[in-house]
């Protein structure tokens, strides 16, 4: 499995939104796998509180971030992970927040179901989990598009 996401980040309007509809508590424990340049991981550990963990396959975006992160004052809540995110573990994670395709959510399905533990939270942006059934689902228009796109929440 070789295949690497492109790089499109979330729309920054949208992140706030993704958050909230995964119901994240402070001190809960996020993940964002292709954390790129980590808006999503710096708005999780700022305006939530909760401690994140970003994982990036491109160095130049793990160093963007984790020098926003030390700027910022976030370190002690935040790390970005510099690997392929099929190789970290889940087990901890409370909320899962992703914008990937269906086709890496579905890659990545069975490594979902293994590690998570239940009533972990998976929140993405514009693809569904094919054969998962989203508890809920927020139709949301970023700011520079034309057109809604979806958040799906998941609760395993």
């Amino acid at each position: 499995m070789n295949y690497t996401e492109p790089y499109i980040p979330t729309p920054e309007d949208i992140i706030a939104q993704m958050l909230t509809v995964a119901s994240l508590k402070q001190d809960e424990l996020v993940y964002d796998l292709g954390s790129g340049d980590g808006r999503l991981v710096i708005a999780a550990a700022r305006d939530f509180g909760a401690r994140v963990v970003g994982v990036e396959l491109r160095m130049r975006l793990v160093k963007e971030c984790r020098r926003k992160v030390r700027e910022m004052g976030l370190s002690d809540r935040v790390t970005i992970t510099h690997r392929n995110f099929k190789k970290v573990s889940l087990r901890k994670a409370d909320v899962l927040a992703l914008y990937l395709s269906s086709y890496t959510l579905n890659l990545l399905t069975p490594k979902f179901m293994r590690e998570l533990r239940a009533g972990a939270r998976v929140v993405n942006f514009d693809y569904p989990v094919l054969d998962w059934k989203p508890v809920r689902e927020l139709k949301v228009t970023p700011s520079s598009w034309k057109e809604p796109h979806t958040i799906y929440l998941y609760v395993v």
